[in-house]
């Protein structure tokens, strides 16, 4: 070989692998892949905090005990992970969907409310403006009614008097009318 010339692809791929950092990074990923795979199970023996976790745990534990006794660690790691990538897909999906019924429903709610506080506010408007001519009528009324009431007694007092003097007229006339009668008696 010379001297300053590029190693062969063999050769590279040789000192790839003899080198201290990548053999360093293999065993961390497979000793990561290891735990999660081996805590897996363990994990379905506790009880989920939420059905969202027992969905998790049970496609796990499934995924994991499927495996097929050739399967290596990392492929069943990265089947669990295609199944994870599924379920996240679908809750999303799910999520997006009430989403979307829930914002519809709030703006159908804050519409209606909206269109309700202003037709309240021009009622309110309306009926105050009602309140204070009806005020202002009931005033004007009791002012009359207390007008008729005086008009009333006064006449009253006059049709009183009128009948007073209509009865002394009427016994000042039967007093006459009995002295014609007597003249004309004495008269026969």
């Amino acid at each position: 070989r010379e001297p300053g010339a590029e190693p062969s692809p063999r050769r590279q791929s040789q000192q790839r692998c003899n080198s201290p950092a990548p053999f360093a990074l293999c065993a961390a990923m497979f000793g990561l892949l290891c735990v999660v795979a081996l805590a897996a199970p363990a994990a379905s023996v506790v009880a989920p905090a939420s059905s969202q976790g027992a969905s998790m745990l049970q496609t796990w534990s499934a995924a994991l005990d499927s495996a097929g006794a050739g399967d290596t660690p990392v492929t069943r790691v990265v089947n669990l992970l295609k199944e994870m990538s599924k379920t996240l897909q679908k809750e999303m999906d799910e999520d997006e969907a009430l989403y979307k019924e829930l914002s519809c429903w709030c703006n159908d709610g804050n519409w209606e409310k909206s269109n309700a506080i202003e037709a309240s506010t021009a009622k309110i408007a309306e009926l105050d403006s009602s309140i204070d001519s009806l005020g202002a009528q009931s005033a004007q009324l009791n002012t009359q009614i207390k007008e008729l009431e005086t008009e009333v007694a006064s006449d009253k007092k006059a049709l009183a008097e009128a009948t007073a003097l209509r009865e002394k007229q009427l016994a000042e006339f039967h007093d006459m009318e009995k002295d014609s009668i007597q003249a004309v008696e004495n008269l026969k």
